[in-house]
């Protein structure tokens, strides 16, 4: 991963050289680029995956805000991928490794149209299809540099895309940092971002 956020064009000859071993050992494992990004793809997948594999919290707000924060470090150590994925991997094959969280994201959101929490100016599936772009988004600009969170930022976002007032919003994702789903997390480097009112450290 370290030698395509450094060349997103990087060879199979450059991997090697920068993994410390032969091309051969690569080959052995990997027999052409193609199949070493595919192979880093589908780690993503079985990432986010895992990531979401857990109950969600009964309230929408809490339990959107719970997925952003744990499905951020997933993005986090597999945002080089945003270099390079769309070209090699293609958008269809992004859509289906994305598809489990699509679909948790979506029932959520759902849900919270029904109980009112969430607002109702747009379809689900365009309101779910938005976020995955903001979440985009936000990983190209941690890919700059420009954001330091540990999923705060996509959190509180994601809330007020859904129509959830901003200040309200920055509660439950308070909330989502104490819940028994993100105590395996580490707290986040400078305190708590979004408790300052601030999305950035």
């Amino acid at each position: 991963m370290g030698c395509f956020a450094a060349d997103p064009d990087a060879s199979m000859d450059d991997v090697a050289q920068a993994a410390g071993v032969v091309r051969r050992t690569v080959y052995a494992h990997f027999p052409s680029r193609e199949a070493l990004v595919d192979g880093i793809a589908e780690e993503a997948a079985a990432a986010l995956a895992a990531a979401v594999d857990r109950p969600d919290p009964e309230e929408p707000d809490l339990a959107l805000a719970v997925a952003a924060l744990m499905t951020w470090p997933v993005g986090d150590r597999f945002r080089v991928l945003l270099s390079f994925a769309r070209k090699e991997v293609g958008d269809e094959r992004i859509g289906e490794l994305i598809a489990p969280l699509r679909t948790r994201t979506l029932a959520i959101v759902e849900r919270g149209r029904r109980s009112g929490v969430f607002s109702a100016y747009l379809p689900p599936v365009v309101l779910v299809g938005m976020l995955e772009g903001l979440t985009m988004a936000t990983l190209e600009q941690a890919n700059r540099g420009m954001v330091h969170d540990a999923g705060e930022s996509v959190a509180l976002a994601a809330l007020v895309l859904m129509g959830v007032p901003p200040e309200r919003a920055v509660a439950v994702v308070q909330r989502a940092r104490r819940t028994p789903w993100d105590q395996h997390r580490a707290p986040a480097p400078g305190g708590n971002a979004v408790g300052r009112g601030d999305t950035r450290r």
